[in-house]
């Protein structure tokens, strides 16, 4: 990561403190940290300037870009796994714990929710439909194919 983009994040940064915190405390040395809805594509940035903005007072700076790019390596392994598109809706919380000896964050708790639109919601509903109408023709003939055994006996 160059200067300039730490830069840059850190301009950012600032400007989200002034205007949201996305961060709970949790305890000492503990936080949860949220994106808020984003796109997908965007969850990297947004993480990065989060924890920034949050942990900047006892986290030295590098250690925050260092350990937040390796998690977003990590999330974004899962985001292809959960076949999340670019522009598809999330929001990213975690749990984050700084351990000072080591240096080093520790991120626990990870959860990815997947916001879909309306239309996207329609689709699936129809396709569950479809399958709902498709199961229910096959068990009345299920139940037809019973009785005519039934009556054979």
């Amino acid at each position: 990561m160059s200067v300039e983009e730490i830069n840059r994040d850190m301009e950012r940064a600032q400007e989200y403190e002034e205007t949201t915190s996305r961060v709970s405390p949790l305890g000492e040395n503990r936080f949860e940290l949220s994106t808020g809805i984003i796109i997908a594509a965007r969850f990297a940035d947004k993480l990065r300037r989060v924890a920034l903005v949050s942990l900047n007072r006892i986290v030295p700076r590098d250690v925050i870009i260092r350990d937040v790019s390796e998690l977003n390596k990590e999330l974004f392994n899962r985001l292809t796994e959960m076949k999340i598109g670019k522009l598809d809706l999330v929001k990213i919380v975690v749990e984050v714990r700084f351990n000072r000896d080591e240096k080093k964050l520790y991120f626990e708790n990870v959860k990815i929710t997947r916001y879909y639109t309306e239309e996207q919601c329609r689709a699936m509903n129809s396709a569950i439909s479809q399958e709902y109408e498709k199961m229910k023709k096959e068990l009345s003939q299920i139940k037809a194919t019973l009785e005519q055994l039934t009556k054979s006996i």
